[in-house]
């Protein structure tokens, strides 16, 4: 049962988000975590209402240009996957006792940072990409902890291609897996909220996505965009640390 929210309010968040994610290839994680943890969602309802959205939106853009995804085809499952599933399940465990609302504005605010210099941000993808199997080991370890490790992954994947339409695909693909990876872990600790509106939340994601997504991401001025998203982030880090204490 959704706590004390309109739903309309949930469609619409997952409405703006799946554009955001069309264009960006992250979106639906990076502001729909914070965004429902300040609407009162506990971590774990967050990740299940988001993550499906999330799997649908993803999949859909791997099907489309599977022959686009190659360093990650397989690096994924040795070294980044594990860690999403160790990240995860420490948060569960010890959720009790982690400030969890600090933890993201932190991640927030220090992903803001990074992407205000554009110098810092191709620095981290760089250092990320020369050791890419500890760089996919980091990012997992950063998702599953926070489900925040889009940031990472954008500089990490932009570092190692150069087009956007390389670029979005193996984004896509790796939120995929590891978006797979944190439903079994939930259900494996019975932390899987399950209400009738997540059967039409996807659909909902979908069909955005079908319908205006693609085009939103063939007309985006992509400067422009990266500049509100930092901006976006960075507010969103303020109102989480606040809210932290």
């Amino acid at each position: 049962m959704i706590p004390n929210i309109d739903i309309l309010l949930l469609f619409a968040i997952i409405i703006i988000l799946t554009v955001a994610q069309s264009v960006f290839g992250v979106g639906l994680l990076l502001f729909g975590t914070p965004s429902l943890l300040l609407l009162g969602y506990s971590f774990t309802e967050t990740l299940s209402y988001l993550i499906p959205c999330s799997i649908t939106v993803s999949t859909l853009q791997v099907y489309s240009n599977w022959n686009k995804i190659g360093k990650y085809r397989f690096n994924v499952f040795f070294y980044l996957l594990p860690m999403v599933a160790i990240g995860l399940s420490i948060i569960i465990l010890y959720t009790s006792v982690v400030n969890l609302y600090l933890i993201i504005g932190i991640m927030l605010l220090v992903t803001s940072v990074i992407r205000l210099f554009p110098q810092l941000n191709d620095l981290l993808g760089a250092i990320l990409a020369n050791n890419f199997k500890i760089g996919l080991a980091v990012i997992g370890l950063v998702h599953g902890l926070t489900n925040l490790g889009g940031a990472p992954l954008v500089a990490i994947t932009s570092s190692i291609y150069n087009k956007k339409t390389k670029i979005l695909p193996n984004i896509a693909y790796a939120y995929l897996t590891m978006a797979l990876v944190q439903t079994i872990v939930l259900a494996i600790f019975g932390n899987f909220t399950f209400s009738v509106i997540m059967l039409f939340l996807p659909v909902c994601s979908a069909t955005v996505y079908l319908v205006a997504g693609k085009y939103v991401f063939e007309i985006t001025n992509e400067k422009y965009f990266k500049h509100l998203m930092t901006l976006i982030i960075f507010l969103y880090s303020l109102i989480i640390i606040y809210n932290a204490f």
